[in-house]
């Protein structure tokens, strides 16, 4: 029973396997180009939440390695733990170099002079930052002027000296990075750095590693790539220094090259889907009556509702089709169309939904968002929308009675009217066809046992 799309394997003798929305033209071009383009590099995907960078991201690497081109995957989200991010990428660093290292002595000791002067560069900072700690721990009433003298004296020359070793250590740094990069006929060769999720990390986290990217690791040979949400990383970066901060112009000081990840189609991912959440094996054992349709009911509503939505959301989505499913037995109706209807309403209008499942409440407010979540003018999304009006009304009956009553008597008169056109006409009749049938079946929709599924999905975290 899964209830979680699992991450994506991406095999390194079949890349594109999993690439269920085909980016597999898109993922070579970048390869190209990453391999062709002069380096330092900083070069960012940009995408919203949940557009699928991550996994886009694995194929590019791996591609790159494909091709025999060395290249590392990280985390940034993983590493924000890290008081400096030039720790996470030594680490990262160290034991993905070492496999590429062995047998060259000359690039291993070059290596290993590299994480010396990191350590250096990075211990360099603490003594400063400790007393400047502690001196703000001393009571000012106690301190008498000569002793704040010293304490100003040792924290100059503190920062001086600091300054000096740490610009030794820089240099030595970038110098033996160059070595590790050179290539036998003495040019110098490229290394990718792949670093995702960075927009996730704790807001100075991501500032520092920014930093780190453009001013300590601006050597010949690395290329950057970072995966981001530039919009939700701007907010980090006015959560440091303020909202009136231009945070899109101090971004694009660090990137040189920003790609914008391409919208897909969805339907292919929302077919991998229902493979993986097994609901084909769920919907095969609904053999009763109109049950047998509920598959393609679902299936076809959820390509409409979905179009737009990022793929994060559409995952969280399934896993509430499929909680929903584990609670309706083979020969109760799903009402695939109204459950994802209400389950949109829910997310997007979450006020209009409150207010519809109270049992009293009519459902006016209700029947004005059909169109907007099923648009379109074909023929499935037209019989969508008179289902779900029909729906409604028929759920109704039971608590607001006198709505749905008059919500009748309204089609009737149009139905009977010769004023009215003709699509208005052969709605309101379909409508009520719809109606009868449903309150012919059962007495009416059950919309308080639907409603009660949605709400049981409250006590669930699908973040």
């Amino acid at each position: 029973m899964r209830l979680k799309n699992k991450n994506l394997e991406i095999p390194h003798d079949n890349i594109f396997l999993n690439d269920k929305l085909q980016r597999i033209n898109s993922v070579k071009n970048l390869t190209l180009l990453l391999r062709n383009v002069s380096s330092p590099l900083v070069f960012s995907v940009n995408a919203p939440w949940g557009a699928g960078k991550t996994t886009y991201l694995k194929m590019l690497h791996a591609s790159l390695i494909a091709e025999n081109s060395k290249s590392i995957y990280f985390s940034a989200w993983e590493t924000d733990f890290a008081v400096d991010p030039l720790l996470a990428f030594l680490g990262e660093m160290n034991s993905s170099l070492s496999r590429f290292l062995v047998g060259d002595s000359k690039k291993l000791k070059a290596w290993r002079k590299v994480k010396a002067a990191g350590v250096h560069i990075m211990r360099r900072s603490i003594p400063v930052g400790v007393k400047l700690a502690t001196a703000g721990l001393i009571d000012a009433d106690k301190l008498v002027e000569d002793e704040v003298g010293k304490v100003t004296e040792s924290l100059s020359k503190d920062v001086i000296d600091a300054y000096s070793k740490n610009k030794e250590a820089i240099s030595e740094f970038k110098k033996n990075v160059s070595e590790v990069l050179r290539a036998a006929d003495g040019g110098v060769e490229k290394l990718y750095i792949f670093v995702d999720e960075l927009d996730r990390c704790r807001p100075t986290y991501a500032i520092e590693l920014l930093e780190r990217v453009k001013h300590l690791l601006d050597i010949e040979g690395l290329v950057f790539v970072l995966a981001l949400d530039k919009v939700q990383l701007a907010h980090s970066v006015k959560a440091v220094y303020g909202a009136d901060f231009d945070a899109l112009g101090y971004l694009r000081r660090f990137i040189d090259i920003e790609f914008s990840l391409p919208s897909t189609g969805t339907e292919f991912f929302i077919n991998h889907l229902f493979d993986h959440f097994e609901l084909d094996e769920y919907f095969g054992g609904r053999t009763a009556g109109e049950t047998v349709y509920d598959r393609e009911s679902l299936l076809n509503s959820l390509k409409v509702v979905c179009s737009g939505m990022s793929l994060r959301s559409i995952e969280q989505l399934f896993s509430k089709i499929k909680l929903i499913s584990l609670t309706v037995a083979n020969n109760q109706y799903f009402f695939p169309e109204f459950m994802v209807f209400l389950l949109s309403v829910k997310d997007n209008y979450p006020k209009i939904y409150s207010e519809f499942s109270r049992q009293e409440a009519d459902g006016k407010e209700l029947l004005s968002l059909i169109d907007k979540v099923f648009p379109g003018g074909d023929d499935q999304s037209v019989w969508t929308r008179q289902y779900l009006e029909a729906v409604i009304v028929s759920g109704k009956m039971r608590g607001a009675r006198s709505w749905s009553e008059n919500h009748v008597m309204l089609l009737k008169g149009i139905v009977n009217s010769n004023m009215v056109a003709p699509e208005k006409l052969e709605h309101s009749r379909r409508v009520l066809e719809l109606i009868q049938n449903m309150n012919r079946m059962g007495g009416s929709v059950p919309l308080v046992e639907l409603l009660s599924r949605i709400e049981m999905l409250s006590n669930f975290n699908f973040d």
